[in-house]
């Protein structure tokens, strides 16, 4: 019954915008609570690709496993299409949308889903409006360091600096160029409890592009900054996105999983770009890059060669949390 009316919401949101005409988007106003739940261009239906390991499964050590660690659409229905849209996050954020910005030309926001035992949605939003340049967000700092966030009950506008943001737009030019028409897409890979990032761009034309990316910095350190040393590409993420069946299991470490990783890397870096050249401090979770975090166990081997060259005993090191 709740999901029904998630889906009875999301509809009466879209009648209300589709009803003022995709030219109009920019002027849309709710006309009552259940209006303000939903716009088209925030892409409440990504197409998704997965790229998951059923192994995975066997290896967890909950009982039972999570049940999206060897089902992924499983995933894509509970956290993006039920709890995203309930979250006081994403309802606080459509609010602002319609009410906070008046007249605009394009916004750019950045979604930041948590989930696994609290699901809540932190956001960017930095507009071109009439009235110059505005931003708003719910996310604070997380502990002393400022490339650890969290979503927060209360929006606040912040200062965007023109020429960094100028410097997002540019880019997410590059991307739009690189395919035509509207689109949306998840590149979701093996996760349990690493937010869901989506980045829109969205033009008072209706035009709008979503990218999501999910997990895609769970790899070996080494691998994570190969991938990221490669050009942002967007015609070639596209096209390498484009070669796999979207809405099927990807299987971990197969050819299609490697294409989709490097594609990946071009979005997650295009999102971590539009972070910090908005809220000015870096997520360290988008790219995978946390110095606050303990260094990782080393192996037997690791010691056993450290011992040999230098021919006294090596304690290990703290294990990852």
């Amino acid at each position: 019954m709740r999901y029904i009316t998630y889906i009875l919401l999301a509809t009466a949101g879209l009648t209300v915008v589709y009803g003022c005409g995709r030219a109009e988007l920019c002027d849309y106003r709710p006309l009552e609570t259940s209006a303000e739940l939903l716009l088209p261009s925030l892409s409440l239906y990504l197409t998704p690709y997965f790229v998951s390991d059923p192994k995975d499964a066997a290896k967890s050590t909950q009982d039972p496993p999570p049940f999206y660690s060897d089902d992924p659409f499983a995933f894509y229905s509970y956290v993006v299409v039920r709890h995203r849209p309930a979250t006081p996050g994403f309802r606080t954020l459509c609010a602002v949308i319609n009410r906070h910005f008046g007249k605009w030309e394009r916004l750019v926001i950045v979604e930041r889903l948590e989930y696994g035992g609290h699901d809540e949605t932190g956001f960017i939003v930095a507009a071109v409006t009439r009235d110059g340049l505005m931003g708003v967000t719910n996310l604070g700092p997380k502990g002393p360091d400022a490339g650890l966030w969290e979503a927060t009950l209360w929006p606040r506008a912040f200062r965007l600096d023109r020429v960094k943001f100028e410097s997002c737009l540019a880019e997410l030019d590059k991307a739009r160029k690189s395919r035509k028409g509207l689109w949306s897409e998840l590149l979701w890979f093996n996760n349990i409890d690493w937010p869901l990032y989506l980045l829109h761009d969205i033009k008072s034309d209706g035009s709008y592009i979503s990218i999501g990316v999910c997990a895609w910095a769970d790899l070996e350190d080494a691998e994570r900054v190969r991938l990221l040393k490669a050009p942002l590409d967007y015609a070639k993420a596209a096209e390498l996105i484009r070669k796999s069946p979207p809405w099927q299991n990807i299987v971990e470490g197969s050819a299609s999983a490697k294409e989709l990783r490097l594609a990946g890397a071009t979005y997650a870096s295009l999102i971590a770009l539009v972070w910090e050249n908005t809220l000015g401090k870096p997520d360290y979770f988008v790219l995978g890059v946390d110095p606050l975090a303990p260094p990782p166990a080393k192996s037997a081997s690791s010691l056993e060669h450290e011992r040999e060259h230098s021919g006294t005993p090596t304690a290990p090191g703290p294990s990852s949390p």
